[in-house]
């Protein structure tokens, strides 16, 4: 079963072994965007894991980059794009969720549509790197970690690598089948990573029970005349602000 972060790389540069100015002269071959989509659509970690990607790689990570199809109106749009002009490289970097909005499975297991968009990505001669969407919740910070490895690995540069020193390395996540996205959309579970650690259920607040002052003043009417609240028993004879029902006995010191 496929492991996740799926990492797919270019025959071109997977087979390459030779220096780094001929590694540079075949990133350089590589399709560029042709154009920007003006509001990307977002999933719900995909915000939080941008800052992240920010932070570890300022100035080389894009939203919205439109990859024409041809044949087809609508380009592909990596989730996230990680652009170095001065080398060529592009890495195309997808956060899968196991569905959809409306409960539909995604990004299963031998999902048609994902093998075909991969090969598209990789024909382009980007590299793929595909992360769960728990993975990219869980542990942004660990995720860029295997970015910032995939660079390393191919441009010889292990200075990247710096940031990352306290950084754990990223735990594998099982790729799910179909019958397993359906399940988890029953289960919900892509609400069960996105809450916080550190909430808990919030418990119905109990009633207030009446403080003997509250329940005093009940006693309290015009002119000074006080009732008992437990058997009604009044008026009932008071001495400074203390009050004793003769019948059953209740006290209270009232104002």
């Amino acid at each position: 079963m496929e492991r996740l972060a799926t990492l797919l790389i270019p025959a071109s540069l997977a087979s390459l072994k030779s220096s780094l100015d001929e590694t540079i002269a075949r990133l350089k071959q590589t399709t560029p965007p042709m154009g920007y989509h003006v509001k990307p659509p977002k999933g719900r970690s995909e915000s939080q894991f941008e800052r992240d990607l920010w932070q570890y790689f300022p100035g080389k990570i894009h939203t919205g980059v439109q990859m024409l199809r041809s044949g087809y109106d609508q380009p592909y749009v990596p989730d996230f794009a990680y652009i170095d002009p001065a080398i060529g490289l592009h890495i195309d970097i997808e956060i899968d969720e196991p569905y959809t909005r409306e409960l539909q499975p995604l990004h299963y297991f031998g999902c048609p549509k994902d093998a075909i968009r991969n090969q598209a990505f990789l024909d382009w001669g980007w590299v793929v790197i595909r992360f769960s969407e728990r993975q990219a919740v869980k542990a942004p910070a660990s995720c860029c970690k295997t970015i910032a490895s995939v660079i390393a690995e191919l441009t010889g540069d292990s200075s990247v690598m710096n940031a990352f020193r306290q950084v754990p390395t990223l735990k594998p996540d099982r790729r799910w089948t179909e019958a397993e996205a359906q399940q988890m959309a029953i289960q919900g579970d892509r609400d069960a990573y996105f809450k916080p650690a550190n909430v808990t259920e919030l418990k119905p607040k109990r009633k207030r029970k009446k403080s003997q002052t509250q329940e005093a003043r009940l006693m309290l009417t015009s002119g000074f005349t006080f009732y008992c609240p437990e058997c009604g028993e009044g008026p009932i004879r008071w001495q400074g602000h203390y009050v004793c029902c003769p019948n059953c006995l209740y006290d209270a010191f009232v104002l």
